[in-house]
């Protein structure tokens, strides 16, 4: 990186207020940030592949009525705040996301809850979100969360998903009908746009975001923060 000072050997130029500094800096700080999560998943295992992988680990849904999936009494709960259309939560489902259900979820340290996050710019994200509710109607939530998130990049540019995600319910196996009926008659909409408002009020403001233990933190600090959680719980 060049000195901003305007070091020239040892002659010290005056230096001169750029108005695109606060930019560039901003920039260079997201690249940072960037490169410590790409970091982060190679050390913990690298990248994962085009094939989501079934969790081994008991299912089901919180009083709230938002989707979990591990152990209801292991030692740290993490919440995520997600958006199934946002490119970021599926870069973490494919990656980190595996991790974190490999290490931490299967073996019984940590429950993790699905809150779902809607957010305006992504038109796609209340039929997905949809998509998974109905498929939890005949207990496939997380089956159709990994087809949304593995294969986001086919059905997000779409106007319309209907097929593909009634497609995607043939895939795993459920009664497609019922699975259509659920989706054209919006059961589960109000409770998506419930579960967003319930994030604002909690202050989240993007995605993906974690909750671990009630402590608020990035994808980025995931895997510190849950080592620092079960180190608190003796684990």
């Amino acid at each position: 990186m060049s000195d901003d000072s305007g070091r020239r050997g040892r002659k010290v130029v005056a230096k001169k207020d750029n108005p695109l500094l606060p930019f560039y800096l901003g920039v260079g700080a997201l690249l940072i940030v960037g490169i410590a999560f790409l970091v982060t998943f190679a050390l913990r295992g690298g990248f994962g592949s085009s094939v989501a992988d079934d969790v081994n680990a008991p299912v089901g849904q919180t009083a709230e009525g938002f989707w979990y999936k591990g152990d209801p009494d292991a030692p740290v709960t993490v919440v995520k705040y997600s958006d199934f259309q946002c490119p970021s939560c599926a870069f973490y489902y494919r990656n980190l996301g595996k991790i974190i259900e490999r290490d931490y979820i299967e073996t019984g340290k940590v429950l993790f809850v699905y809150h779902e996050f809607p957010l305006e710019g992504f038109p796609n994200s209340l039929p997905a979100g949809e998509a998974s509710r109905c498929a939890g109607d005949q207990d496939a939530y997380w089956g159709m969360h990994s087809l949304l998130m593995m294969n986001q990049d086919t059905w997000s540019p779409l106007s319309n998903t209907r097929n593909v995600f009634s497609g995607y319910a043939g895939q795993l196996g459920i009664n497609r009908t019922t699975f259509d009926e659920c989706m054209a008659s919006g059961k589960y909409r109000e409770t998506l746009l419930a579960a967003a408002q319930d994030g604002i009020a909690k202050g989240i403001t993007g995605t993906p975001t974690f909750e671990v233990n009630g402590q608020v933190v990035n994808a980025n600090g995931l895997p510190g923060a849950i080592e620092a959680a079960l180190s608190a719980a003796g684990q």
